[in-house]
């Protein structure tokens, strides 16, 4: 085993960032998903308001195509309206005949676009990963700051006030409301001038490279890439790491004897 990978298993990545005074966390893919998945959601509205049949793997292949075009854009600016219009025109891509133009409720447009709005805003159609399970409250308990900081629009509110693993979150940054998506530079300045932490003294944690890595890292930030399906512990562009699991951020153990109530003396925090 590597000496970072012994680390991390130990002591965990923040036993060997001291200055760390606050974690921030991207949401969806990070901490929590949708169930069911987004393109089986999507798959489903559209078939029952626009009578239109698609399988799950297109949605899936054209809304990662989407999102990649949007994160490569040069205007990164958004807002509440911004982001309904993306959601919106996702479904005319996906069902060219659901134009909404017109009556937007003849083609069943409206009623698509209502039903999966709202479907996103239910905390019900969300789900914490098991490795988020307890890590936020154990980061309450250290005392450092925390945050969830993402690309989405208001509806990411009743989603974190439904999920109870995410109660001791502090601070919630929206893209929609900063003005900016990330990977821009101004949306990760509002996450420090939020927390009220420098960037050099917050880790950002996320699951997407350019997004979360490689722009928290531009805006000074240490980063951690969680990526679930990889093996060991790397390191990635400006010095980021990139962890399988969230528990790696306390150390495997410690973060498993948290969940499971056991106390091995040293490791309790009082």
């Amino acid at each position: 085993m590597s000496q970072p990978e012994q680390n991390l298993l130990e002591g965990g990545l923040l036993a060997t960032l001291p200055e760390i005074e606050a974690v921030a966390f991207d949401a969806v893919g990070t901490v929590m998903y949708p169930e069911p998945s987004v393109s089986e959601a999507y798959r489903q509205a559209i078939q029952q308001h626009c009578g239109h049949q698609i399988e799950s793997a297109e949605v899936a292949r054209v809304v990662k195509l989407a999102l990649t075009e949007r994160s490569r854009d040069s205007d990164l600016r958004t807002s509440e309206e911004t982001e309904r219009q993306f959601w919106a025109d996702l479904i005319r891509r996906l069902c060219p005949a659901a134009t909404g133009n017109g009556n937007a409720h003849s083609d069943g447009f409206q009623d698509c676009f209502d039903h999966l709005f709202d479907h996103f805003r239910r905390a019900e159609n969300w789900r914490c990963f098991e490795d988020a399970t307890g890590l936020i409250d154990e980061l309450y308990r250290r005392g450092l700051q925390t945050a969830i900081a993402s690309n989405f629009d208001q509806r990411l509110n009743a989603v974190c006030d439904g999920l109870p693993e995410l109660k001791h979150v502090g601070h919630r940054v929206i893209s929609s409301v900063v003005g900016w998506r990330k990977p821009a530079k101004p949306f990760f300045d509002a996450v420090s001038q939020q927390i009220g932490v420098a960037p050099n003294r917050i880790l950002f944690v996320g699951d997407d490279l350019t997004n979360d890595v490689e722009g928290a890292s531009a805006a000074g930030m240490q980063a951690a890439w969680v990526c679930r399906s990889a093996v060991g512990v790397t390191p990635t562009t400006g010095g980021a790491v990139k962890i399988t699991s969230l528990r790696q951020l306390i150390g495997v153990n410690e973060a498993a004897d948290k969940v499971a109530g056991v106390d091995r003396g040293s490791a309790s925090i009082p």
